[in-house]
């Protein structure tokens, strides 16, 4: 779809930086305002899993 990122195959680094801005509002662009309700209670230690199977895609 193309109204949706890339995830697949990101550096794990990244894609927890990104969950992290969206959950503290530092990123407010794209589909942000939808995954802040998605990542509101996943846990710093859980966004690293989360990273780390998304960059193995």
């Amino acid at each position: 779809m193309p109204v949706y990122p890339t995830l697949a195959g990101q550096s794990v680094a990244y894609l927890v930086a990104q969950m992290k801005d969206i959950k503290t509002g530092a990123r407010h662009n794209g589909q942000a305002a939808v995954m802040k309700g998605v990542v509101a209670g996943v846990s710093d230690a859980e966004m690293q899993t989360i990273a780390e199977w998304l960059s193995t895609l």
